[in-house]
């Protein structure tokens, strides 16, 4: 009998820099940002929460076998908001909740941060993508005239409350 999988969502680590662009490199018409983008975002982590989605085997793992990167989320904190600046799911994987477990701990960090919104771009044509990011909670609030490239296509802006953690006695409250 085949071994259940496992999908566990922690912050990223340089060694699994090499993976992220592996996901990165399934979609042909993403804006990359390749090894060294990725360990920019790590170098800055007071800008940037950077997670990724592996999955692993639930029985007993051999020393040969590894997790596997299945998805990536980079969230840069701004003052007030935060900016979704990436969250990649490769084909496989799509509708197996791993973009929901990555979206999901974004806005929980987003809510720790004290942070109001949450913004993020999204190619036009990707309705999969702006169907996703509606169900959870983000609407379009404007548009970005070519935006892409690559090939060139305007973008939407997207924009989501994060719901406010309530203030007690000078501490938040969680």
């Amino acid at each position: 009998m085949e071994d259940m999988m496992k999908i566990k969502v922690r912050l990223m680590v340089d060694s699994d820099v090499a993976q992220v662009v592996d996901v990165e490199n399934c979609w042909d018409y993403l804006n990359k940002w390749g090894k060294e983008g990725y360990r920019n975002v790590l170098r800055y982590s007071y800008v940037y929460h950077a997670l990724i989605a592996e999955v692993r085997k639930t029985g007993a793992m051999t020393e040969l076998e590894t997790p596997r990167v299945v998805g990536v989320a980079v969230l840069a904190l701004l003052v007030d908001h935060g900016e979704l600046c990436n969250l990649i799911v490769p084909p496989q994987y799509l509708g197996k909740e791993v973009g929901q477990l990555l979206l999901g701990q974004c806005l929980e960090v987003a809510q720790k941060r004290a942070l109001r919104r949450i913004f993020l771009e999204v190619r036009q044509s990707n309705c999969r993508a702006i169907r996703f990011y509606e169900r959870n909670g983000f609407q379009i609030i404007s548009s970005r005239s070519q935006y892409y490239r690559d090939p060139l296509e305007d973008a939407w802006v997207m924009e989501r409350q994060v719901a406010t953690v309530a203030l007690r006695d000078g501490c938040l409250k969680t």
